[in-house]
C-alpha cells in the first residue's frame, strides 16, 4: 500500500505503527498549532485509528518495523521465549518477585494462557420433554 494522499494522516500513522498513543499522535501530526483539548485528542486519535484506510496503513508499517526489528536483531520467537526465561530465572534468584512475574506474565501471554477459553456450539440442543398432549391433559383435566 502506497502512503496515504493526506500528509497528515500518513504522519499520524507512522507516529501510531512506532508506538505513540494516538492521542498524541493526533495533537503532533494532524492538529498542529490547533488548540485541541486532551478529550477532543482522544476521541479523534481513536476514531482516526478505525478509519479503514489509516487502520490498514498502520498494520502494514507496524509490519515493516517488526521484520527490521527481527532481521536487524536476529529475533525469533523462541529466541525472545528464551530470553524471558533467562530473565525470570534471574530476577527470581535475585530475589526481584515483581521482574519474574513480569517475564512470566509476558511468556503466558505469548503462550496464549490469557486467552478466554474458545467454546463451540454444535447449533444442537436436545431437550427431553415429554409428550406435550399429556402434559396439556394433565393440566386441564376435567374435575370429576
Amino acid at each position: 500500500m502506497p502512503a496515504l494522499k493526506n500528509p497528515k494522516h500518513e504522519a499520524f500513522a507512522q507516529a501510531v505503527a512506532l508506538g505513540m498513543p494516538a492521542s498524541q499522535a493526533y495533537v503532533e501530526c494532524v492538529s498542529i498549532g490547533k488548540a485541541c483539548s486532551d478529550r477532543t485528542a482522544e476521541v479523534t486519535g481513536s476514531k482516526l485509528t478505525k478509519d479503514s484506510e489509516i487502520a490498514l496503513r498502520i498494520a502494514e508499517l507496524r509490519k515493516k518495523v517488526g521484520d527490521e526489528a527481527d532481521r536487524r536483531f536476529n529475533l525469533t520467537k523462541d529466541r525472545w521465549l528464551d530470553r524471558l526465561e533467562n530473565i525470570a530465572d534471574k530476577a527470581e534468584q535475585a530475589e526481584d518477585f515483581s521482574a519474574a512475574t513480569g517475564a512470566l506474565r509476558e511468556i503466558g501471554k505469548a503462550a496464549a494462557y490469557y486467552q478466554p477459553e474458545e467454546i463451540r456450539h454444535t447449533g444442537q440442543v436436545d431437550i427431553a420433554l415429554p409428550d406435550l398432549a399429556a402434559v396439556v391433559a394433565s393440566i386441564f383435566k376435567p374435575k370429576a
